[in-house]
């Protein structure tokens, strides 16, 4: 190769690597963190009752949530599902399900979510003290 080859071809390498580095695509991060206690292996169903209703959250992507993937959308109404829960007394969330429909270029997500009370300690005593004062019922 000659020596304008060899120049030409450094220049289109180095040309290629700025462009990369600046027209990058990077996670949008959410910046949501879950509050409440996820329930794991060690959470036994016998620690926490299931609250009657259920709790929705609903997002579109437009605004704050403009920039966000589906993912993120999903997450963020999971987080508005769970806030609406603990705002009602529930300690934490189970078996969320999403719903997604587009219309154009929006996304409308819907979360729906199942809480949940952790059990204290008093509420077993009064299970304790019904066991041994209505053994029949």
């Amino acid at each position: 190769m000659s020596t304008k080859g060899c120049l030409k071809l450094a220049t289109l390498i180095l040309t290629t690597i700025m462009l990369g580095s600046c027209g990058g695509v990077k996670p949008y991060q959410t910046g949501i963190n879950s509050q409440t206690q996820r329930v794991n292996s060690q959470l036994k169903r016998s620690d926490y009752t299931m609250m009657d209703q259920q709790f929705t959250g609903s997002v579109v992507n437009k605004k704050k949530f403009k920039k966000y993937t589906l993912d993120q959308l999903k997450e963020a109404a999971f987080m508005e599902a769970e806030k609406a829960a603990i705002m009602a007394g529930g300690d934490g969330v189970l078996n969320p399900v999403y719903m997604v429909d587009q219309k154009g270029k929006r996304f409308y997500v819907t979360a729906r979510v199942k809480a949940y009370k952790l059990k204290s300690d008093n509420e077993y005593l009064d299970m304790e003290n019904n066991l041994k004062h209505n053994p029949n019922s």
